[in-house]
């Protein structure tokens, strides 16, 4: 086998080890950028694309899940930058309409509580109304749990704004969803 082929061969191996069990973080969060899940699978491959071709950058031993999620955060930039060049589009709403129904009345006595209620079609419907910057950063601090210092690395910016834009995002859901919780007839939703 020649020396190049082995070289290819181990480099694929060591991704596969390293890259691959962070596949379900990077889907995770390219729906929670983009909102729609054949987009965000187009964005996953992409991503994954990307690392692959740029292993050899990867530095072993450091954070391969925030490596990852920081190529699918410019991928995804990228993307934006060039949908921009291109003219304004108007997307087809995908995102499905949660329906009324007569529920019984339940009190909303923390933010957790309340969220257990809640279909993951309002939570989602909810998230995608934050700013970009804060869904994403609200996305990886209390979804992905990473820390502020690797979100600050992924995001490019200071730990104090992923601070800032952590309590942004969290207080912007709350208000959200308590309008859902209205909806719904929860009691004390007002808190």
């Amino acid at each position: 086998m020649p020396k190049g082929t082995d070289s290819q061969a181990q480099k694929s191996k060591r991704f596969e080890e390293a890259a691959l069990p962070n596949l379900d973080s990077v889907y995770r969060a390219a729906v929670a950028l983009c909102g729609r899940p054949s987009e965000a699978e187009d964005l996953t491959q992409a991503t994954f694309t990307r690392a692959l071709e740029r292993f050899d950058s990867f530095e072993v031993g450091t954070n391969c899940k925030a490596w990852l999620l920081q190529i699918l955060r410019n991928i995804w930039i990228d993307q934006l930058r060039r949908s921009k060049a291109a003219g304004a589009t108007v997307p087809l709403d995908e995102a499905l309409v949660a329906e009324q129904g007569a529920a019984e009345e339940t009190a909303w006595s923390d933010a957790e509580d309340l969220l257990e209620n809640f279909s993951d079609d309002q939570v989602i419907a909810a998230l995608r109304q934050l700013p970009e910057d804060q869904r994403l950063t609200l996305f990886l601090i209390d979804v992905e749990q990473l820390s502020q210092q690797e979100v600050a690395d992924i995001t490019g910016v200071a730990v104090g704004t992923v601070k800032s834009r952590t309590s942004r995002a969290r207080t912007e859901l709350k208000r959200r969803l308590r309008s859902y919780a209205q909806e719904m007839g929860f009691k004390g939703y007002d808190r």
